[in-house]
């Protein structure tokens, strides 16, 4: 039979640390440049990159909510842990050298007098201040939710 009760997702802990964490990470990085005087424009609150990662912070709480409800031991968490590795490892380097790539095949193109047919795609990567940031916020988002569901 067809579950059709996808509202009962908002039970769900580790879901809704996840989504915490990442959205209130992203309007975080909205309200900063805000404070920093720059022009409100409402795509900041999708843009990659900034302190805290929200991707970090993401799967950070999803992972450590896991482990909350789910115990420390158990093989999801295990499993999301080997996950968030790999996650961070992408965003940590992956990512920049993708970016560096980037940056010098436009010195190449633009050498050679050549334009670009299409605007390639950003990528921003994070340092690790910001991926640490991310990690952080991730824990507190889990604890906050978790502690929150169970009463």
């Amino acid at each position: 039979m067809l579950n059709l009760r996808f509202w009962e997702a908002l039970y769900n802990p580790p879901l809704m640390a996840a989504f915490l964490a990442m959205g209130s990470s992203q309007l975080f990085k909205y309200l900063r440049s805000l404070a920093r005087g720059q022009r409100p424009h409402i795509k900041r609150i999708v843009e990659y990159g900034g302190f805290p990662s929200s991707h970090t912070a993401f799967i950070t709480a999803c992972v450590v909510a896991i482990g909350l409800t789910e115990g420390f031991q158990s093989s999801t968490f295990a499993l999301g842990v080997v996950a968030a590795c790999i996650f961070a490892y992408d965003i940590l380097r992956l990512r920049m050298t993708i970016a560096q790539s980037k940056v010098e095949l436009d010195r190449l193109i633009e050498g050679a007098g050549l334009t670009r047919l299409e605007k390639a795609p950003q990528v921003a990567a994070h340092s690790l201040p910001e991926v640490l940031g991310g990690v952080c916020w991730g824990i507190v988002a889990a604890f906050i939710v978790c502690l929150l569901s169970i009463g």
